[in-house]
């Protein structure tokens, strides 16, 4: 028997662990660019939302910091990252980075060179990634700007990069106002899902605008060994049954779509936990897992029947999609 190619293998063996019949997406499909296209493009900068937009990405997923003078910057760290940005001069940073961004004001970041270092050359090879030698971090509104010129339809996912185990971001109820204020002064409410691995975060979001849509972040740091977690609003892994959906369920008043590492959702993957995908869309909640890059790995959620999917790659996601004849929102 001739055996079979390494990527139908390692599918066949994800679907055998799953213990189910591959599901096929739901329609509309959510084809999210991670940081825009960060496997292409310096990430979370403007060249790299442009490049998702071209590719007919459904939303742009970026991060987000308040900066001294009140502006929404886009930016991963809540610091000038070492691995991401030169200093104003070219100088490398460090491991530890620059300033922190609730510390400086816009002028003083844009002085910032964002462009000219891959972070992962493993992970983001060369090419396909290229780097843009002294492109700036944005601001969330010259994302929006740059949307509504190349596609006024494109809906944002926008990530508040908060930590409440430091001190080291403006107050968050500041943030979530600052941040709602100008989704809202855009006219954006209906296309903008604010997310955020710090529940608390999303209860806020709702109490100040019960109709924006927030999405759950999760991770394995994030769940805590068992106990409350600082990261869950005060809830617990152990109190809720210990699954995933026990965790959501308890916190569905302020939470509309769930957004857990592609693990917790696949069985047999460790990590997972112990609720299929199937299982959250019947108690109402999309799912949309992060992140995923390679097609092997693109193909084996996609049979998980998941709502959408968040990627460095998304020219590997929307060719995948197209592929199988997938609706994308």
């Amino acid at each position: 028997m001739r055996a079979l190619p390494p990527a139908t293998a390692f599918l066949l063996l994800a679907l055998a662990c799953a213990g189910d019949e591959p599901r096929r997406p739901r329609e509309p499909f959510d084809a999210q660019g991670h940081r825009g296209a960060r496997g292409l493009l310096p990430e979370n900068t403007l060249p790299a939302f442009r490049r998702a937009l071209e590719l007919g990405v459904s939303t742009l997923e970026l991060d987000t910091g308040v900066t001294a003078d009140g502006v929404v910057v886009v930016s991963h760290n809540r610091r000038i990252s070492g691995e991401i940005c030169l200093g104003p001069g070219g100088e490398r940073l460090g491991e530890e980075g620059g300033a922190l961004i609730r510390d400086l004001t816009l002028e003083e970041i844009r002085r910032y060179d964002c462009g000219s270092l891959n972070p992962d050359p493993g992970e983001f090879p060369e090419p396909p990634r290229r780097n843009l030698p002294g492109t700036p971090m944005p601001t969330v509104a010259q994302v929006f700007d740059l949307a509504a010129e190349l596609d006024p339809g494109v809906r944002f996912n926008l990530e508040l990069k908060v930590d409440p185990t430091v001190d080291e971001t403006v107050p968050l109820e500041r943030f979530v106002e600052v941040l709602v204020d100008l989704v809202v002064e855009r006219g954006l409410v209906d296309r903008v899902t604010l997310q955020c691995f710090d529940w608390r975060a999303l209860e806020l979001v709702k109490q100040r605008r019960p109709d924006l849509t927030t999405a759950a972040l999760l991770s394995p740091r994030t769940l805590g060994d068992g106990d409350a977690s600082p990261w869950l609003n005060g809830l617990s892994l152990d109190a809720a049954g210990g699954t995933g959906l026990g965790l959501v369920e308890a916190a569905i008043a302020y939470v509309d779509v769930f957004s857990p590492s592609w693990r917790q959702v696949t069985p047999g993957a460790k990590g997972y936990l112990g609720a299929t995908v199937g299982r959250y869309q019947e108690a109402g909640l999309p799912v949309v897992p992060w992140t995923v890059n390679s097609p092997e790995r693109i193909e084996q959620v996609l049979d998980l029947g998941v709502d959408g999917l968040i990627s460095d790659y998304p020219d590997r996601l929307l060719e995948i999609l197209g592929r199988r004849g997938i609706q994308v929102l």
